[in-house]
C-alpha cells in the first residue's frame, strides 16, 4: 500500500536549489529524551513541532507542552513498529529507498550551476537562430592522436571559411554529415538535394548542448571556433539572428512540383500558384481555396491549417515567411523543396514568461545533457573538498594489465598479487589496482575495439566519480543535518503507518466481535428519538379525482390486511393500469415528511388528491401504523461512526500498553530552555 500522507511527515515539495552545508554538533543539539533507552534530540523535536504548529505564529509553553505529548505517543508507536521489526521488511526499505533517490537528488549536482543553466535557456529561448554547419566525425573515445588529427584536419577548413571560401562550398567538399550533398535517386529513395551544411532555425534544447552553445555564442554572419560533440569537431556558420517564432499555426495552399518535373512543368505551377495569390488579394475565401486547389491533402479537409509549429519542425524556407506575418495576413507564393507555397497566419503563442516556463526548463535541463554538468561541477567540488589524490604511475601499470579482450566482454582480472598498488584516495579512503580492475570486470562489454589506453583512462575517471558520490551518498544525513532530519521523518512516517494501520484500523474492520461488543457499550449514545412508522402511497397519471379518492379508499384497506405486504398492494395498483406507483412503509422522524407529521395516533390516516399540468391527477396517502419510542441505532445503520470510535478505542488502549512497556525519560531542564528559546 503506498502512503500519500503521514500524521508527521513532512511534504518535499520540488527541486530545493539552494543547499547550505551544515554540520551536527552534539553539543549544540541536546539529547531531549530517551524512549525505550532510544536517544531523540533537541532538532527532531523542533522540526517536527514546527511543520505541525502551522496554525501559530507563537510557540508558548503551553503549546509545547500538548505537543510534547503528541510526539511522545508519536515515537512509541515508531518504537514499537522497530521492535516488532517493520523496519526491515524489504517492501518498506525499498519505499523508503525511492523516497531517498528523490530527495537526495538536489544534492548530488552544483545548484549554483544549475541556476545559471535555467536562466541561460530561458534567455536563449527568445531568439531563433539559422546556421550552418561543417561536421568532422571523430568518436568521443579516440585516442589523443586520432582526436588531435581530426581537429588540425577542422582547423585548416576554419582558416579556408574565414578567409572567404563559400561556406556552401566547404560543407560539400568536407562535411561528414551526409545531409550537406545531393543523395542520387536509387530504387529505394527519390532524389534528396542536399542542404549545403544549412540546418535551418533551431532553438534552445534543440540541437546538442555545446553545439547550441557554439551557435549562440557566434553573432550572425560569423563563423564559430570549433566546437567538439560526442558526434566529433564543428564549425557553424550562424546566417540569421531573430525574435523567437515561439509557436505559430498556419494555414496554406500547397502546389506539389513532382521529383522528375521539367522546367516548362515548374514554371506552370509557379504561375497557378501566382494566379491564385492574386485570386486571395482580390478577396477570395482562403479556406475553399485550399479545400479545393491544395495539393496537401490532409490540410485541405482542414481549411490548410496545420499544427501548431516551432521554428525548427518545417523548412527554413517556409518558416522564414512567418516570422513576419500577422494574423490573417496571406505571404506571397513561397518556393520549399517540396513546391510552392501560399501561407496564411492563423495565430502566434510567444515565448511564455519566466514563471510560467519555469519548471518546463527545469524538467528538460533533468532530461538533458546540461544536467551531467551540474553534476560534474559537484563532483569536481567534492574532489577538492576530500583532497582527492591520484597516484599515475599505478595507473600507468595498469595499462599493460587489460587487452582487447575487454571490448569483446571477455577480459579476465589477473591475479592479485599484480593489483596491490594504490590507485587513487580520498578522505582516508584508499582504493587499489584491485577495486578499479573489479570495477572494469563488472562494466566491460562487447563494443567497437578503442584505443585501449583511452578506454582504461574513461573508465577510470567514471570510477573516481561514481566512487566521489557513493562516499558522499553514504554521509549525505550526517553532513546536512536538514535531509537526515527530513529522511528521519520519512522512516518514522512509512513505519507510523504500517503500525497503526496493524493495530488499528485493518483490525477495527476485521475484528467483528470486538466491533459488536464495542457497539455494546456505547449504543445508548447514539438514540434514535420518537419516530413514526408508516406506509406512504404516491400515485399519478390518474385519470379524475374521483377514481384517485376511489382508489385511495381501497388501498386503505388493503394496508391494513395483515398478509399484504407494499409490493403486494403495488402489484394489485399497476393491473390493467398505467399508473406511476410507490409505496413504502418507513420510519419518520419530525420533520422528514409534512403529511406523517399531521398523524398523531395510529391508524390515522391522511390523503391529498391534486391535478398536475397535464389535467391528469396525483394522489398522496399516508397511513400511520405506530409511534416508536426512543431506542439506540442499530449497528448497521452507524457502522462507520462507531468503527471510527472504536479505532479510537483501540490506539488509546494501545498507547497505554505502550507507555507502560517502553520506559519514557524526558530531560525536562532541555525541555524548560526549549519553550524559554521559542
Amino acid at each position: 500500500m503506498r502512503r500519500k500522507t503521514f500524521g508527521f511527515i513532512a511534504v518535499f515539495v520540488g527541486l530545493s536549489l539552494i543547499i547550505c552545508k551544515t554540520h551536527a554538533q552534539n553539543s549544540s543539539d541536546p539529547v531531549l529524551m530517551t524512549i525505550d533507552g532510544q536517544p531523540v534530540r533537541v532538532s527532531e523535536f523542533l522540526n517536527i513541532y514546527s511543520k505541525n504548529n502551522v496554525q501559530s505564529e507563537v510557540a508558548d509553553k503551553k503549546s509545547m507542552e500538548e505537543y510534547l505529548e503528541l510526539f511522545i505517543n508519536f515515537k512509541l508507536k515508531v518504537r514499537d513498529a522497530e521492535v516488532n521489526g517493520l523496519d526491515t521488511v524489504k517492501v518498506l526499505k525499498d519505499e523508503l529507498a525511492g523516497y531517498r533517490k528523490q530527495l537526495s537528488a538536489p544534492y548530488f549536482i552544483d545548484s549554483v550551476v544549475f541556476r545559471k543553466l535555467v536562466n541561460e535557456a530561458y534567455e536563449r529561448m527568445q531568439w531563433d537562430l539559422r546556421a550552418s554547419h561543417i561536421l568532422l566525425r571523430c568518436d568521443k573515445d579516440a585516442s589523443p592522436s586520432d582526436t588531435l588529427a581530426t581537429w588540425k584536419r577542422m582547423d585548416e577548413i576554419l582558416r579556408k571559411a574565414c578567409s572567404g571560401e563559400p561556406f556552401e562550398r566547404l560543407a560539400i567538399q568536407y562535411s561528414e554529415d551526409p545531409s550537406a550533398r545531393d543523395r542520387e535517386a536509387t530504387s529505394q529513395h527519390p532524389f534528396i538535394k542536399g542542404n549545403r551544411g544549412d540546418l535551418g532555425f533551431f532553438t534552445v534544447f534543440n540541437m546538442v548542448y555545446p553545439f547550441e552553445t557554439g551557435a549562440y555564442r557566434t553573432q550572425p554572419g560569423k563563423i564559430s571556433d570549433i566546437v567538439r560533440t560526442d558526434f566529433g569537431y564543428h564549425i557553424i556558420n550562424v546566417t540569421d539572428k531573430r525574435s523567437a517564432l515561439g509557436k505559430a499555426q498556419v494555414a496554406h495552399i500547397f502546389f506539389q512540383i513532382p521529383p522528375k518535373a521539367s522546367h516548362s512543368d515548374s514554371l506552370r505551377i509557379q504561375a497557378r500558384a501566382d494566379s491564385v495569390y492574386q485570386l486571395l488579394a482580390n478577396g477570395a475565401d482562403f479556406s475553399k481555396l485550399a479545400k479545393t486547389l491544395s495539393d496537401d491533402k490532409g490540410s485541405a479537409m482542414h481549411d490548410g491549417v496545420l499544427p501548431w509549429f516551432t521554428c525548427n519542425r518545417l523548412v527554413p524556407e517556409f518558416v522564414e515567411v512567418v516570422y513576419p506575418l500577422k494574423n490573417g495576413e496571406i505571404a506571397k507564393p513561397v518556393l520549399t523543396s517540396y513546391g510552392w507555397h501560399i501561407i496564411k497566419m492563423i495565430d502566434r503563442k510567444p515565448v511564455a514568461s519566466f514563471d510560467e516556463v519555469y519548471n518546463d526548463l527545469i524538467q528538460r535541463i533533468e532530461k538533458d545533457m546540461r544536467y551531467n554538468l551540474c553534476k560534474q561541477s559537484l563532483i569536481n567540488k567534492l574532489k577538492t573538498e576530500y583532497q582527492l589524490s591520484h597516484y599515475p604511475k599505478a595507473l600507468s601499470d595498469f595499462y599493460n594489465l587489460v587487452d582487447d579482450s575487454i571490448f569483446v566482454g571477455k577480459w579476465q582480472m589477473p591475479p592479485a598479487k599484480k593489483l596491490k598498488k594504490q590507485l587513487f584516495r580520498f578522505d582516508d579512503k584508499k582504493y587499489s589496482q584491485a577495486d578499479f580492475a573489479q570495477y572494469l570486470y563488472k562494466n566491460q562489454k562487447k563494443q567497437p575495439a578503442k584505443d585501449k589506453i583511452t578506454y582504461v583512462n574513461n573508465m577510470y575517471k567514471a570510477y573516481v566519480d561514481q566512487e566521489i558520490l557513493a562516499y558522499e551518498d553514504a554521509i549525505l544525513e550526517t553532513k546536512y543535518p536538514e535531509f537526515g532530519l527530513l529522511m528521519k521523518e520519512y522512516h518514522d512516517g512509512i513505519l507510523l503507518f504500517e503500525i497503526t494501520q496493524k493495530k488499528v484500523w485493518d483490525k477495527a474492520i476485521r475484528d467483528t466481535t470486538g466491533l459488536q461488543q464495542y457497539y455494546e457499550k456505547i449504543k445508548q449514545n447514539y438514540m434514535w428519538p420518537q419516530r413514526k412508522e408508516a406506509t406512504v402511497v404516491m400515485i399519478k397519471n390518474i385519470a379524475d379525482a374521483q377514481t384517485a379518492k376511489q382508489l385511495a379508499k381501497q388501498i386503505t384497506e388493503w394496508i391494513n390486511l395483515a398478509d399484504m405486504t407494499t409490493e403486494t398492494i403495488k402489484d394489485k395498483i399497476l393491473q390493467d393500469s398505467m399508473l406511476l406507483v410507490d409505496i413504502n412503509r418507513e420510519k419518520f422522524l419530525d420533520g422528514d415528511n409534512p403529511m406523517v407529521d399531521r398523524l398523531h395516533k395510529p391508524g390515522e390516516m391522511t390523503q391529498d388528491v391534486s391535478p398536475d399540468e397535464s389535467g391528469k391527477f396525483n394522489l398522496n396517502l399516508v397511513i400511520l401504523h405506530r409511534i416508536l419510542d426512543p431506542e439506540p441505532k442499530d449497528l448497521a445503520d452507524i457502522r462507520g461512526h462507531i468503527t471510527a470510535e472504536y479505532q479510537n478505542y483501540l490506539e488509546n488502549e494501545w498507547l497505554k500498553e505502550l507507555r507502560s512497556k517502553y520506559p519514557v525519560e524526558v530531560d525536562h531542564k532541555i525541555f524548560e530552555t526549549i519553550c524559554a528559546r521559542n
